[in-house]
């Protein structure tokens, strides 16, 4: 079981906030390209196949 699962996100979050700041753009910004192009490519290839019964 993970206990540091805040500690982890807040990690993330500092790293995030770090980049956006350096490419002048929000947390958001940010976070919203990274999700789009994830979720864009787990519709190209998926990493769960699902199987149709």
């Amino acid at each position: 079981m993970q206990k540091n699962h805040i500690a982890c996100a807040m990690l993330v979050w500092n790293f995030l906030k770090r980049f956006a700041s350096r490419i002048g753009k929000s947390i958001y910004q940010v976070k919203h390209g990274l999700l789009s192009k994830y979720l864009t490519d787990q519709l190209k290839h998926p990493a769960i196949k699902m199987k149709v019964i």
